[in-house]
C-alpha cells in the first residue's frame, strides 16, 4: 500500500475549531477596571486601567515625540513575567515608549473562554488607544507586538481601532500567533493582513499552538515553521518550546538587526519541506524591528542555529547552513553503512 494525503487526511491541528468563540461577549463596566496598560519607565512602571486612559498622557516616563510599542502577552501570560519585562526593556534601549497589556483575569481561564473574550478585550484596549491618539500620541509612530494569543488580541485591537477611528494601526508583529480556536476562522475572526498597514508573522509551531496560514504581509517560517531543533539538534523541542521560540528570535533580533535572513518561498508547503534554497534570483528579507518592511511581502524560510542566539546570518541562505539538511538528514548519507 502506498499512502497519500487523501488516505491519511490533513492535520486539523490542536483545537482547530472551538464552537461559539465568535458568539457575543460583553465586558461589564466594573470588569473593565481589570484591563489596563502598564507604562514601563526608567525606574519602575505605572498601571493605568481602562478608566484612567486620560491620565496616561501625563505619565512622566512617556515621551510623545518617540516611537511607542504595545506588547501583548499570550494565554497564562502576565506583564509581570520576565518575557514581557525583558522585551520591554530591550525596546526601551531603542528609545521607545513601552506599554504592556494587562488583562490577567481573562488569561487564566479555560482557553476557549479566553479565545472568546479577546474580542471585547481588544475593543476596550482600542478605546484606550483612541483616547491617546486623539490627545497626544502620533499613530504613525505606534506598533503592536503580540505573542501567541496576544497575536490574535492584537488583531482585535486593530480591528476595533479601525472601527472607532477609520485609521489603521501601522504595524503588528505576531510571534507565532495562536492557532487553537482561530486557524479555521475567517479574516474577521482572526489575525489578518487587513488589520494593519503592515502585519509580520514569525511562525515556529504551525501545527501545534501556532497557525500555518500566511496571514501577514511578511511571513517567516522558522526552520519550516513546524517544530524547532533543540540543543540536541536531532531531537526537536516540544510544542511549547517551539511555540515560544518565535519570541526569543524576535528578542535576539532587536540587538542583532542583520542576523536573521529569510529566503523567499513560493508556498508554505515549500517552506515546510526546506525547499526554498537555490532560487534565481534569490530574494531575501531580514527579520528585525528596523529591517523588516512591507516593500518585500511574501513567505520566507528562515534557517537558524540550534542554540542561543540562534542566528546564522548569511550562512542560513544556503542548504549547507540548514540544520535539518546538513545534520539531521545527513545521518544516512553513506551509501553502505558499516558498523
Amino acid at each position: 500500500m502506498i499512502s497519500s494525503k487523501d488516505m491519511e487526511g490533513y492535520a486539523e491541528g490542536f483545537l482547530g475549531n472551538c464552537p461559539h468563540t465568535d458568539w457575543p461577549a460583553v465586558l461589564k463596566q466594573k470588569t473593565k477596571r481589570t484591563i489596563s496598560l502598564i507604562v514601563l519607565g526608567e525606574e519602575g512602571e505605572t498601571n493605568y486601567n481602562y478608566f484612567q486612559a486620560s491620565e496616561l498622557v501625563k505619565d512622566p516616563g512617556f515621551d510623545f515625540s518617540k516611537r511607542t510599542v504595545l506588547y501583548v502577552g499570550g494565554f497564562l501570560d502576565s506583564p509581570k513575567h520576565i518575557e514581557a519585562q525583558a522585551i520591554g526593556r530591550f525596546y526601551k534601549t531603542l528609545g521607545y515608549n513601552v506599554m504592556l497589556f494587562q488583562a490577567d483575569k481573562f488569561m487564566i481561564v479555560h482557553y476557549p473562554i479566553a479565545a472568546r473574550m479577546i474580542r471585547p478585550i481588544g475593543h476596550a484596549i482600542a478605546e484606550m488607544l483612541t483616547n491617546l491618539t486623539a490627545d497626544h500620541m502620533d499613530l504613525r509612530k505606534f506598533e503592536v507586538i503580540g505573542i501567541s494569543l496576544g497575536g490574535q488580541i492584537s488583531s482585535f485591537i486593530a480591528k476595533s481601532y479601525y472601527q472607532l477611528t477609520g485609521n489603521k494601526i501601522p504595524r503588528i508583529v505576531a510571534l507565532d500567533p495562536a492557532g487553537p480556536c482561530f486557524r479555521n476562522n475567517d479574516a474577521n475572526n482572526r489575525l489578518d493582513d487587513s488589520d494593519a498597514d503592515f502585519v509580520v508573522t514569525i511562525n515556529t509551531n504551525i501545527d501545534g499552538y501556532g497557525m500555518a496560514a500566511p496571514v501577514g504581509h511578511v511571513n517567516f517560517y522558522v526552520n519550516g515553521g513546524e517544530y524547532q531543533p533543540g540543543d540536541i539538534y536531532y531531537i526537536p523541542c516540544t510544542i511549547m518550546c517551539s511555540h515560544t521560540r518565535a519570541y526569543f528570535i524576535w528578542l535576539v533580533s532587536i540587538g542583532n538587526p542583520d542576523a536573521f535572513i529569510g529566503i523567499k518561498c513560493d508556498s508554505v508547503q515549500e517552506a515546510r519541506r526546506h525547499e526554498c534554497f537555490g532560487k534565481d534570483p534569490l530574494i531575501t528579507h531580514t527579520l528585525s524591528p528596523d529591517r523588516v518592511n512591507a516593500s518585500n511581502p511574501g513567505i520566507f524560510y528562515l534557517a537558524t542555529n540550534t542554540t542561543w542566539p540562534y542566528y546564522l546570518g548569511k550562512k542560513g541562505l544556503t542548504r549547507d547552513g540548514d540544520v535539518y539538511k546538513t545534520k539531521v538528514l545527513d545521518f544516512n548519507s553513506e551509501e553502505v553503512m558499516r558498523i
